[in-house]
């Protein structure tokens, strides 16, 4: 099962989602966004939902279409 979390890159204001598996880091992407609650609330989504690996990125491209 993958774990969604967000993460803060040093020394920005932006934040981003890592998915973590048994193995520990599978993936991530950073600079998602400057609005953390949205973040969470992306992050929090992924993970109530089970999402996929497979569709991790695109989850993260459609939550970037829908809010800029």
């Amino acid at each position: 099962m993958i774990t969604y979390k967000v993460i803060r890159r040093k020394g920005l204001s932006t934040y981003g989602i890592i998915a973590i598996g048994s193995d520990g880091l599978v993936e991530e992407i950073t600079d998602i966004s400057a609005d953390r609650e949205a973040v969470y609330e992306l992050a929090e989504f992924m993970n109530c939902g089970q999402l996929s690996l497979v569709h991790f990125r695109d989850a993260v491209e459609d939550f970037l279409v829908r809010v800029y």
